[in-house]
């Protein structure tokens, strides 16, 4: 009796499903990325019950033969790639040809394509990754792909799906992504028959940005930009005032491939650094090009983790980047202290009495007419004679414009149907023309980012103090703007940055130690710290083994103005082993609570000889705009709010 036995194509491809296929997000993520490897400018993706019952893929991409059709459900079946060399110098999002197999294998799964060499398409069903039926028919050149109760013949993966919120976000996260590293594609999303978003595909970064993340994200963002030998970046960034409390928004495409890299975020920590307040996080869209043969994107089955061959390199470039455009950006934060708590965006009136109406921003559109709006508070409001009401809260219903061209096709869609066309004809053609509607969002245009002026100007250039209120804040005016700066905040930085430059123009001291300190320590520790003595070394420690799980601290670094003995030490060690720090971050947290400390503190009265000293020691800083813990240091209010403000305009 034989005991090995080769696997059933059936059992092998539902194995393999098991890898690629995870959730109904892998399906949408594989068939999306099919797509643009077609070469397409539009696509359709809908989804219906969480992807779990229907989703649906259409492009206007390039086809398939219908003599490769069946080989496209094979596993390792792929157009992309033929040589192992080729691995390694992969430009297509799509390449291990396992996806397909994979998914028809435990799905019911539908093709209707069509290549422009083939005068009609032709239509594929499949059941639990067999050809079941194939048929002709007429439909415009492209491909789609409908994928129907995922999971049906593995009941026990099924269970393990999360609710339909859940598994739409994972979904939804999925396309977000893909429209964004593809903005020269119109991507048209619908989840349950409900239009989500739909770009323009005109490769506008910024308004495919808009349309996803909306208004709020969008205008907070500054554009950058770089090239250094052969690695290219560009994309977003936001300004240090608008954070958020987790890394969602921070998203990574190396050459057009969402990709997920610690490289990639610890260089964004680092930019960072000191700008923004600690345990927040900056809104990031980052484009990398990068030649194919310095990367390896084969490290996944999902293809979303990537290796660098030089990450020294790399995080360097997005660090220089970053850091480069976040300081030569204008970061004083600008309060608008007329703003409305609950302040709608757009459509919002104010009402200042029943025969005179007011709008709260002329430069807003309004897409309903003052007469319909006054109409509606009459209906709901009793007029009071005699003196001027303020309405209570009213906002109207805002309506979404991105459907209002949901029936515009453009003019010149060649249909491909006969005068009898069946019922199945009519559906693949409402399928189809669904990838060339004309929904596209208004023109979005791009903030304008206020950067510093050269030197000879600076922004505490040509000022006039005002003096100081509270023994805190220091007033001062320029070019119609009132300035408030935090006495605290901007010596701490001033101290800091004195203190970094001290740090890195010199070595690190070493102190001998007349009486040698003994660290006991279990035997992975000491494993870890031995084999990390360079570290130490660096930092200023020598250490020897000293017995079966011991070892002693000859000399210890003098840091400021003291030696940093045993604490320091096994506190670095203790980081060592879980990867969250390294020593240059901890001498780095060390240098800002010492400029903390030594800082003035709030309250402290001071001379005018001692503000005018804080102000001209500011304007020599590299950044002038945070302390080192992501505190503001100077804020502006402009004239035109104040005097808003005392109801002069």
């Amino acid at each position: 009796m034989k005991r090995i036995k080769k696997l059933d194509k059936s059992v092998s491809n539902k194995i393999a499903a098991g890898e690629v296929v995870e959730r109904p997000a892998s399906v949408v993520k594989e068939l999306l990325e099919n797509s643009i490897d077609a070469n397409s400018t539009s696509i359709v993706i809908e989804i219906k019950d969480a992807g779990k019952s229907y989703i649906r893929v259409s492009d206007n991409g390039i086809g398939i033969y219908r003599e490769d059709i069946s080989l496209a459900f094979e596993r390792h079946a792929t157009s992309k790639i033929y040589t192992d060399e080729e691995i390694y110098n992969i430009k297509s999002l799509g390449f291990r040809g396992e996806a397909l197999a994979s998914i028809a294998s435990v799905s019911n799964a539908e093709v209707i394509t069509r290549t422009v060499d083939d005068e009609y398409g032709m239509k594929v069903e499949l059941m639990g990754g067999e050809i079941i039926n194939e048929s002709s028919l007429g439909c415009p050149n492209g491909t789609t792909i409908v994928i129907k109760d995922l999971f049906y013949n593995t009941p026990a993966r099924h269970k393990f799906l999360k609710s339909n919120s859940t598994e739409t976000n994972y979904i939804s996260s999925i396309v977000n992504n893909i429209a964004l590293s593809h903005p020269e594609i119109s991507f048209r999303y619908i989840v349950n028959n409900k239009n989500v978003f739909t770009t323009q595909g005109n490769n506008d970064l910024f308004s495919t940005i808009y349309t996803i993340y909306g208004k709020e994200n969008a205008q907070n963002l500054i554009e950058i930009g770089g090239e250094e030998d052969t690695i290219k970046l560009r994309g977003f960034i936001s300004n240090t005032t608008y954070t958020r409390g987790n890394r969602q928004l921070q998203i990574a495409f190396v050459n057009g491939r969402y990709v997920k890299s610690r490289v990639i975020s610890k260089a964004i920590d680092s930019a960072y650094n000191t700008l923004i307040p600690h345990n927040r996080f900056a809104i990031c869209f980052l484009y990398i090009d990068i030649p194919s043969n310095k990367i390896d994107v084969n490290i996944h089955p999902a293809k979303t983790e990537i290796r660098f061959r030089d990450e020294k390199q790399v995080s360097n470039f997005i660090y220089k980047c970053l850091r480069d455009k976040l300081l030569k950006t204008n970061l004083i934060p600008d309060i608008n202290i007329g703003k409305m708590k609950n302040r709608k965006v757009e459509n919002e009136f104010k009402y200042i009495n029943f025969d005179k109406e007011k709008e709260l921003d002329s430069s807003e559109q309004l897409s309903i007419s003052v007469k319909d709006k006054k109409d509606t508070f009459f209906k709901n409001h009793k007029k009071v004679e005699g003196r001027s009401v303020e309405r209570e809260e009213y906002y109207p219903k805002q309506e979404d414009n991105r459907n209002q061209n949901e029936n515009n096709i453009v003019d010149d869609v060649k249909e491909r149907y006969s005068a009898k066309e069946t019922r199945e004809e009519a559906e693949i053609g409402k399928i189809f023309k669904e990838i060339f509607i004309s929904d596209k969002p208004k023109e979005i245009v791009k903030p304008k980012i206020e950067e510093l002026k050269e030197p000879e100007e600076h922004l505490l250039d040509n000022i006039n103090i005002v003096g100081q209120i509270f023994s805190t804040y220091i007033i001062y005016e320029k070019d119609d703007k009132m300035f408030l700066i935090d006495q605290h905040a901007a010596h701490e930085r001033i101290l800091y940055e004195k203190f970094m430059n001290n740090y890195l123009k010199s070595e690190i001291i070493s102190q001998i130690l007349l009486d040698p300190i003994i660290v006991e320590l279990n035997y992975l520790d000491k494993n870890i710290i031995m084999g990390n003595r360079n570290i130490f070394m660096r930092l200023g420690y020598k250490i020897e083994e000293f017995g079966y799980n011991t070892i002693i601290l000859r000399e210890v670094p003098i840091m400021f103005g003291g030696p940093v003995a045993k604490k320091f030490f096994l506190e670095v060690a203790e980081n060592l082993n879980n990867d969250s720090k390294n020593g240059y971050e901890y001498r780095i947290e060390r240098i800002i609570q010492m400029s903390c400390k030594k800082a003035i503190k709030a309250s402290d009265n001071l001379y005018d000889i001692e503000i005018e000293k804080l102000i001209e020691d500011l304007k020599g800083l590299e950044n002038p705009f945070t302390c080192p813990h992501g505190r503001p240091v100077i804020v502006s209010i402009t004239k035109s709010e104040i005097e808003r403000k005392f109801l002069r305009t």
